[in-house]
């Protein structure tokens, strides 16, 4: 069993046969994955292969039953249809994990990117960090049996969690928001899922890795960053976060502190921000600064909290009047956030996920505009800005992805 980082190990050396056959094989499986049924001539076009080489590794990956070949449901045409090759979802899955500020979310996701099902617990706001992981270790151990017992060929385990990870082995800094400091979540998880009495591992890699950095992974495979060449995302519920894709790979550290644009100091008079810093950019623009600006309170937690933002967004919608300023406000001090990041970064899209996609929609103008005002370039002052598509499944579909990585990178040996 492997804890796996933000990027896979490249190999070194000139390719063998055997390499560029393993090579393949997970382009084949990944381009089926990522974009759905297709066929035959599609992979071939798509992937630049010669045609007999495809049919040869389409063959293996549906003996291996990562793969199945159908006949399209075509009526009235004419000539004989050419088969779909699509996913077997129940034979390969993950289990994704997001450790959000107010819940556990729990997924298996098959491939394909379907959910196969679901699970939620609420965070014991009285629980320590080491009881939070057992519990989290229980219920995937729980999972991972009974999926081998079901015929799972590969399951892996992906988390994201809501704070700085430390990208080749799962070591938690710090997740303020769940109280979490100094955790050894990707060591717990190996030793919770390892083999035991001489058996084999129940799963196969794990990975831990930033939400943000994982919604973003998300947005440009399955939703609104698709074909960004630079893609900065951006997310804000309880707090700010963000990742960049760039030419199709995420932007990492080992330390796990990129993306970490919440932090970055845009009101040195401002309030106090979790991580003990003052005036940072989400204590301006998170759904807390909302409710500060909009009168209601931003000592409210949990269901409240969110009921609390519901309402000020349903009546900015409205167009009540305090309710609309306070969106007005915090829709500046985002544009303005973002037209610094533009200039930093460079991005060609932007997609903004959580309660940011609800500001965009209200007050469009108000986020456009410092950016208009700023912008060196066409290119800046025009940017696209879109609101997220893969909603609140961003991490979970996210932290997928990054696990199914460990299947890609040899899908038959995986298998084996």
């Amino acid at each position: 069993m492997t804890i796996e980082g933000s990027r896979l190990a490249q190999s070194s050396g000139p390719p063998t046969t055997a390499d560029l056959r393993r090579e393949n094989l997970g382009r084949v499986l990944r381009l089926v994955h990522q974009e759905g049924p297709t066929t035959r001539a599609s992979i071939t076009e798509r992937l630049g292969l010669a045609r007999n080489t495809v049919g040869v590794l389409l063959d293996a990956l549906v003996t291996a039953g990562l793969l199945a070949e159908r006949s399209p449901a075509l009526a009235g045409t004419r000539g004989r249809p050419s088969p779909i090759i699509d996913t077997v979802p129940a034979r390969a899955g993950v289990l994704a994990v997001d450790l959000a500020v107010d819940a556990v979310r729990l997924a298996v996701v098959g491939l394909g990117g379907r959910v196969l099902s679901r699970k939620e617990w609420a965070h014991d706001p009285e629980g320590s960090a080491e009881a939070g992981v057992a519990t989290l270790v229980e219920v995937l151990r729980d999972l991972a049996r009974r999926r081998r017992r079901a015929g799972a060929a590969f399951q892996a385990v992906g988390v994201a969690c809501w704070g700085i990870v430390r990208g080749y082995d799962g070591f938690v800094y710090n997740a303020p928001n769940i109280g979490w400091r100094d955790v050894a979540l990707g060591a717990a998880l190996a030793d919770g899922l390892s083999a035991r009495a001489g058996g084999r591992p129940l799963v196969q890699a794990i990975s831990v890795a930033n939400d943000a950095d994982l919604g973003a992974i998300a947005e440009f495979r399955r939703g609104a960053g698709a074909g960004a060449r630079r893609l900065l995302y951006v997310h804000s519920n309880v707090g700010v976060g963000g990742g960049i894709i760039d030419q199709g790979h995420l932007l990492a550290a080992a330390g796990g502190y990129v993306g970490e644009i919440g932090h970055m100091t845009v009101n040195p008079q401002g309030i106090r921000c979790h991580c003990g810093a003052t005036g940072c950019w989400e204590t301006e623009v998170d759904e807390r600064a909302l409710l500060r600006a909009a009168g209601v309170g931003a000592e409210l937690e949990g269901k409240a909290a969110k009921d609390a933002v519901a309402r000020v967004l349903a009546d900015a919608a409205a167009r009540e009047r305090t309710a609309s300023a306070a969106v007005r406000r915090i829709a500046a001090s985002l544009g303005a956030g973002l037209a610094s990041l533009v200039h930093i970064l460079g991005p060609d899209r932007i997609v903004l996920g959580g309660y940011l996609a609800d500001l965009l929609a209200l007050a469009p103008s108000t986020i456009r505009g410092p950016l208009r005002e700023r912008g060196f370039s066409p290119e800046a002052r025009d940017i696209v800005i879109r609101p997220a598509a893969c909603g609140e499944d961003a991490a979970i579909l996210g932290a997928a992805e990054h696990a199914f990585e460990t299947l890609f990178a040899d899908p038959l040996a995986v298998v084996a």
